[in-house]
């Protein structure tokens, strides 16, 4: 069933996609709105941050993770991209944000992630989204022991780092997922109604945008 009901989200994004295929600029409001206020980011003068805001379970995010990957490969060298498991806790988010830092002490975050998002929404392994045991069990197959696991899973490191990407997501006013700040000042995802492909243009316009706020020369003060 969920086989089918992915296939009807892929349509969905086909014909947005078709009916942007047009669109050469976006519109604040619309495609993408300022984040107020503004954050400090975490990168070198002259770089420029980027975070997605995603959750394992969101059938949004999965849409939206190939054009990610392949992004990642062409993306200017001037841009830092960071992706933030969305930890808000009480929520239906936070058991696999727990997976993805204790997957990332453990050194296997890479390793799983493709394959993690693909046994929830090709496989229908449902219980990777809220199941401490299914994950432990899903870890094994890449390596990592049941005790490696159960000592990561609840430890100091793994709570510091949920904790800081809860404070990180709080900054942001961030509701839902896939939600991708460019440098501090500008937020765009599935929430502004564009298809994946779309929502990596709007990104890439973006950051040509704060490149061109960045190269453009100080104003001159007046004597």
């Amino acid at each position: 069933m969920k086989k089918w009901w992915l296939l009807s989200l892929m349509l969905v994004f086909s014909g947005t996609a078709l009916a942007e295929e047009a669109m050469t600029s976006f519109t604040q409001g619309v495609n993408y709105v300022t984040v107020t206020p503004a954050q400090a980011t975490d990168v070198k003068p002259g770089q420029i941050e980027v975070i997605e805001f995603y959750w394992y379970g969101c059938p949004h995010c999965f849409a939206l993770e190939p054009f990610i990957v392949q992004w990642e490969k062409t993306k200017p060298k001037n841009v830092v991209f960071k992706r933030i498991p969305a930890a808000m806790k009480d929520s239906e988010f936070y058991v696999d944000a727990q997976a993805t830092v204790t997957a990332d002490l453990l050194g296997v975050g890479d390793k799983i992630r493709e394959p993690f998002f693909n046994a929830i929404h090709v496989d229908d392994n449902e219980a990777l989204r809220t199941d401490k045991d299914a994950i432990r069990t899903f870890f094994g197959k890449f390596g990592v022991k049941p005790a490696d696991f159960d000592a990561t899973w609840d430890s100091f490191g793994v709570q510091t780092q949920l904790s800081r990407d809860q404070q990180l997501a709080a900054r942001y006013n961030i509701s839902g997922v896939p939600s991708v700040i460019v440098n501090g000042k500008w937020m765009t995802g599935a929430g502004y109604q564009m298809s994946p492909d779309n929502i990596m243009r709007c990104i890439q316009f973006l950051i040509a945008r704060e490149e061109a706020a960045q190269s453009a020369p100080a104003p001159k003060k007046h004597k």
